[in-house]
């Protein structure tokens, strides 16, 4: 009985080191450059259907696994190691932030509140098990657009005594992205969405409250909104005559683009004016590394 006892152990202990030797060689490589990155995130993972003959997401209900960004925003690594098909079959993926509300049929579907770009990277092809891709990698695209809030009074006007209590942008609640087919990496709104007013917010997350106009340009906080549609400003005004609203309109931003809306108060006609700049001048929200 002991005899047979160790020959089970033996047998067991080479099959499982038959096992890992022939998945060792089969890894997909498990970080990857990316481009296109501003800030660090974490990404959702779709992992297309290796016996496809066409990109198809359309059976995910959820990513499959998450994909972690380096502090330098230049390589991404797998949460989950992959491996190739065994029948030298493609492996292809693919990447979006933040989590969806829901995935289904091929279309990640999101609720905004103005706090979060959307994040898409194409198919990337990972080759095969006999020829894997050495450029495999992606590439991020920035499906929003960012709007950074300022407002002032102009030089040569006296300290007005006005406050802002709160400042935001009218934008589309409900977003859908395209993840597959002629229309991959397409953002619009869903069909019941509504334009809801979102607050600009600092940093810290907070949304900034009874700023007090000065020459300098005082921070408003930042909006995210759905890129190509002209955009409604809503201010609210604390001065000596009491509380009012102020609205301004700003032309189209483009998606992946970072804007500088500069909100100015002209004392002498009790109005606002806005004008929407690069935040620097000829950069893209997408950027070089």
């Amino acid at each position: 009985m002991r005899s047979l006892f160790i020959l089970i152990v033996v047998f067991v202990c080479i099959q499982c080191t038959t096992d890992h030797h022939e998945i060792y060689f089969d890894p997909i490589q498990p970080t990857v450059p990316v481009t296109g990155l501003q800030n660090p995130v974490n990404f959702q993972v779709l992992r297309a259907p290796d016996n496809s003959s066409h990109v198809d997401f359309s059976g995910h209900s959820k990513s499959d696994f998450i994909a972690l960004v380096a502090e330098d925003g230049k390589h991404i690594t797998a949460g989950v190691l992959q491996y190739f098909h065994e029948d030298c079959l493609p492996a292809r993926f693919l990447c979006f932030y933040p989590k969806a509300d829901r995935l289904t049929n091929g279309i990640a579907y999101f609720v905004s509140d103005g706090s979060s770009d959307i994040i898409y990277a194409p198919v990337a092809y990972a080759g095969t098990i006999e020829n894997p891709n050495p450029d495999f990698g992606f590439h991020f695209q920035h499906k929003m657009s960012r709007i950074q809030l300022s407002v002032r009074i102009p030089e040569q006007i006296e300290e007005a005594g006005l406050k802002v209590l709160s400042a935001g942008i009218f934008s589309y609640d409900k977003l859908s992205l395209e993840l597959d087919g002629q229309r991959a990496g397409e953002l619009l709104p869903e069909k019941d969405a509504v334009k809801t007013l979102f607050p600009g917010r600092l940093d810290n997350g907070m949304i900034p409250g009874n700023v007090t106009l000065t020459r300098d340009p005082a921070n408003l906080g930042t909006v995210y909104v759905f890129p190509g549609e002209d955009l409604k400003l809503l201010l609210q005004i604390e001065g000596k005559k009491g509380t009012f609203a102020s609205e301004l309109q700003l032309a189209a931003p483009q998606a992946g683009q970072t804007y500088r809306a500069d909100l100015v108060y002209d004392p002498a006609n009790e109005m606002f004016s806005a004008s929407l700049n690069d935040w620097v001048q000829g950069a893209s929200f997408e950027a070089q590394l």
